[in-house]
This record gives structure tokens, C-alpha cells and sequence, in this order.
């Protein structure tokens, strides 16, 4: 049972890897150059700042709390926001 799990465990951990390669490489035939280890989608940014709704870190962008310069919208790939990882209230 341990060995499927590993296995498993494994293959997710080749195919995250294989998919932010695939980002990365996407990303510098745009010319867009980002450090992806120092952004976070919202749902991330709420999971590591324990903050309940992702509605209030939406209402913290539209509000400017979090500026324009520490967001990046990317319409490739479904317009994911991504914000810098850094606490901001």
C-alpha cells in the first residue's frame, strides 16, 4: 500500500514539475519573465495568510490595497491573477 502511494505521490510530483516548466517556457517566449516561487494565486495567498474568504483579498485589489505592480493577470492562461507573496494588512 505504501508503494502505491509513493508511486502515486511520485507521478504528481513529475507532472507539477513538467507543468511549471511548461509555464516557464511559455512565459519567456512572451518575453514575460517572473519568479513564480514569489507569487501567489488568491486561494493560495488566503491558505498561507489564514484568511477565510478570497472575496476580501478581491476587494483588497479592487480597493488598491494590494497595487497594481504586485499583481499580474495572465490571459493565456485563463486570466489567473496572481499577487506577490507578502503580507499586506
Amino acid at each position: 500500500m505504501v508503494q502505491i502511494i509513493n508511486a502515486h505521490t511520485d507521478d504528481v510530483l513529475s507532472q507539477a514539475k513538467a507543468l511549471i516548466e511548461e509555464a516557464k517556457n511559455f512565459m519567456l517566449s512572451e518575453g514575460k519573465v517572473i519568479e513564480l516561487s514569489d507569487w501567489l494565486t488568491i486561494k493560495n495567498y488566503c491558505n498561507k495568510y489564514e484568511i477565510a474568504e478570497e472575496s476580501l483579498v478581491t476587494n483588497w485589489i479592487r480597493r488598491g490595497i494590494i497595487p497594481e505592480e504586485d499583481i499580474h493577470v495572465f490571459p493565456e492562461f485563463n486570466n489567473i491573477r496572481l499577487i506577490r507573496d507578502k503580507k499586506y494588512k
